[in-house]
């Protein structure tokens, strides 16, 4: 084991508990330049790079051969520094483009319908809306065999609240092509949708999903609150 190998194992540990938030901009740096110098301290190379080029941005937008001129750095780790630009910027116009609206049963079961169309084994997903019903993230919680999955209340919960949603779709498919919930169905949706007004989650609907047809628990009526 390196002897900076201890730092980079902590350092992860720290990110991953703590977020990113408490990272100074050369560490977060540090931390990137881990994928292109497997060994040795980046953590000086990362405050060289900027005293050279004055903040992230500038050092991201500048040419990599401009980059591999820094002491420290090779050809490699610029084209790597080099390349987080555009994947910023892939990742800006991702956010830009419209994300659905699923105003309506109908739309949330066309969404669900390409997601879980083509699929032969069965899955289940959830799906995260904001205030307007906008998808803000979409999570498989499982996957099974052709006859059933195993879906996990607390996943389902975490992704509710990672991604700060105000609502949720639930979908699932039938891969033998009968689109009618089973008890089991009727039972989880009712007992998610128990767990999460608590959180202040709504469940929107559920689609189940069969051979390019589809069940709505809201069409339906099966999301009424019990008595």
């Amino acid at each position: 084991m390196g002897v900076h190998d201890g730092h980079r194992d902590r350092m992860r540990q720290r990110y991953l508990q703590e977020g990113p938030d408490g990272f100074a901009n050369h560490e977060l740096l540090e931390m990137i330049l881990y994928g292109a110098i497997p060994r040795g301290d980046t953590n000086e190379i990362a405050h060289h790079l900027l005293r050279e080029f004055g903040s992230i941005s500038n050092l991201i937008e500048t040419d990599p051969y401009e980059i591999a001129k820094t002491a420290g750095v090779g050809l490699k780790s610029a084209v790597f520094i080099s390349q987080l630009h555009e994947l910023v910027r892939r990742y800006d116009k991702e956010k830009r483009m419209e994300k659905p609206q699923l105003t309506s049963p109908r739309r949330c079961a066309e969404y669900c319908i390409s997601l879980l169309n083509h699929c032969t084994t069965e899955r289940f997903y959830v799906v995260c809306l904001d205030s307007r019903r906008m998808v803000i993230h979409t999570a498989k919680i499982s996957e099974g065999t052709v006859e059933e999955s195993a879906v996990y209340p607390r996943a389902v919960a975490e992704v509710a609240l990672r991604y700060k949603s105000t609502g949720i779709v639930f979908c699932h498919n039938h891969p033998g092509g009968r689109v009618t919930p089973s008890n089991a169905d009727t039972q989880l949706t009712a007992s998610l949708k128990r767990m999460l007004a608590p959180l202040g989650v709504t469940v929107i609907d559920h689609i189940i999903v069969g051979e390019g047809q589809y069940f709505s628990f809201f069409e339906n009526h099966l999301l009424k609150d019990e008595k």
